[in-house]
């Protein structure tokens, strides 16, 4: 199960990049890196960890309840519950999209900007910015192939008889 998970948060003037990946069934590794979006090449954060994939569910424990207590003990507001991170970390998750938003999304991604970062800019999941981008007709797995038309438009598709062009209709 080899695997590899990417996930940028823009927070304010900092962006933080969590990386998880896999090899293999066993073990996971997780990188964690921050920068000003003014500066990237200085990092104001970073760091690698590989463990057990088993103590996956420990550690998410473990880390929920260090940085509760470092948040306590500095004073800043109390961290969010697990069932709103969701809508915390993407708020435009579940927002109906403008017409001027999508096409911001198509320019973005057919400029080589990764689906992390779109979704992060529009505060959003990267699956529902794969998902849009198909609604589109624009194949995420593949944008140095997509059509001006769109990757998946029926014009690259299907033939014009069969999408009813044909004035004379069917013979």
């Amino acid at each position: 199960m080899a695997f590899r998970h990417i996930n940028e948060l823009p927070l304010g003037d900092k962006i933080f990049r969590v990386e998880l990946s896999s090899d293999d069934d066993t073990t996971v590794g997780l990188t964690l890196t921050g920068w000003h979006e003014a500066t990237p090449e200085t990092l104001i954060a970073s760091g690698a960890l590989t463990m057990p994939l088993t103590d996956v569910p420990v550690l998410r424990i473990a880390l929920n309840r260090a940085l509760r207590a470092l948040a306590l003990a500095a004073d800043v507001a109390e961290p969010i519950p697990d069932r709103d991170v969701l809508r915390e970390l993407f708020p435009g998750h579940g927002a109906p999209w403008i017409p001027a938003h999508e096409e911001d999304l198509v320019r973005r991604f057919h400029e080589g900007e990764t689906l992390a970062r779109i979704a992060a800019r529009f505060g959003r999941t990267p699956d529902s910015v794969r998902a849009k981008l198909r609604e589109l007709g624009h194949d995420p797995r593949r944008p140095e192939f997509c059509p001006p038309d769109g990757c998946l438009s029926w014009s690259r598709y299907a033939s014009p008889a069969l999408v009813g062009s044909d004035p004379d209709g069917p013979r």
